[in-house]
């Protein structure tokens, strides 16, 4: 009788949890989807629906077993479009840059993405120097959009790093911003060069990309 007691116990207990576990399967499964979701926000930029900063750092890395490029780039007096038509039409702006560049990535494997603002990157695996400053060129050519006044043309800047399978993501990301810098200086697209540094006296990106709309 005790055996049967406990016999019956242990197959209730099973069975009761084989209940249970089936009953939770939905809810891990909806916690899993939320959880993918989210994970799935911190990689993109909501926007513009490339990658996010985050999400470039993923693809870099996913990229270390051989060289690639780096493309920085900005858009010149983005600000005043804000400040003379509104952030709707910044934001259209941006959406329409985001799809030109993820457009422009795809064409080498590559990725686009928004490191914030109106900062955007490339990462460009399978491509030559010469590719990689064609894709650049056609990066920052103007962006046009609607506004109330009518047409808004915005044109951009862009620097340009090799990295290296070995080169770490955030001194990728240094060469081709230092590469922007200098872009800004001369006015056309530039790549990278060993020895190359930041301004003496660092200007702050906004004004000298103003101080460059107005030359």
């Amino acid at each position: 009788m005790r055996k049967t007691l406990v016999a019956g116990f242990a197959a209730g207990a099973l069975v009761g949890a084989l209940a249970g576990r089936l009953s939770a399967t939905p809810t891990i499964r909806l916690l899993r989807r939320q959880n993918d979701a989210l994970v799935e926000q911190v990689r993109s930029d909501r926007l513009t629906g490339v990658l996010s900063r985050a999400g470039l750092e993923e693809a870099y890395a996913a990229t270390s077993d051989r060289g690639r490029f780096v493309i920085v780039m900005d858009l010149d007096t983005f600000k005043s479009v804000n400040d003379e038509h509104g952030h709707p039409t910044g934001d259209r702006v941006l959406s329409a840059l985001g799809t030109r560049l993820a457009e422009l990535a795809s064409r080498h494997h590559g990725w686009a993405g928004r490191l914030g603002g109106d900062e955007f990157a490339l990462i460009l695996a399978d491509c030559t120097t010469s590719e990689a400053q064609q894709t650049a060129t056609q990066a920052v050519a103007a962006i046009i959009a609607g506004s109330r006044t009518g047409p808004v043309h915005v044109r951009g800047s862009a620097g340009i790093a090799f990295a290296a399978a070995t080169t770490s993501w955030s001194n990728a990301l240094t060469d081709a911003d230092i590469a922007l810098y200098q872009a800004k200086k001369r006015g056309t697209v530039t790549l990278f060069e060993p020895g190359m540094t930041y301004p003496q006296r660092p200007v702050p990106r906004r004004r000298a990309r103003d101080v460059r709309a107005t030359n």
